[in-house]
């Protein structure tokens, strides 16, 4: 069982949970998060895990696409803590590739173009 309470207040809409976040909790969780994103797209967004007892990997999903999202979250605990540091490690090592794809792309698109420019140029 899940417990969420929402308080929806300037300037943050925070999420508390206590209990399981686990099986058809995720879906509910989900629900109310899209809910108040729908509501309100700008507010920052807080969940507090303080009172959260395990996480199962559909939790743990939601809380990594809620972090993507900017979501920030408050725990406490061994478990929980350390469930938030590999969801944060994740998304930063996946931020890390992407820059990286991007920082490769731009000298061969550079290249490409310059290619381009020289077949233009010695067409006329």
């Amino acid at each position: 069982m899940l417990r969420i309470y929402i308080h929806d207040q300037v300037p943050v809409t925070s999420f508390v949970l206590e209990g399981k976040l686990i099986g058809p909790w995720v879906t509910e969780l989900e629900k109310y998060w899209q809910s108040a994103v729908a509501g309100n797209p700008t507010r920052a967004m807080l969940v507090d895990l303080a009172d959260v007892t395990f996480v199962d990997s559909d939790g743990r999903a939601l809380l990594a696409r809620m972090r993507r999202k900017g979501v920030r979250f408050l725990s406490t605990g061994v478990l929980i803590n350390a469930i938030v540091a590999e969801i944060d490690a994740q998304e930063q090592k996946s931020r890390q590739s992407r820059n990286h794809n991007e920082t490769e792309k731009g000298p061969q698109v550079l290249a490409e173009r310059t290619a381009r420019t020289r077949r233009v140029l010695s067409d006329d």
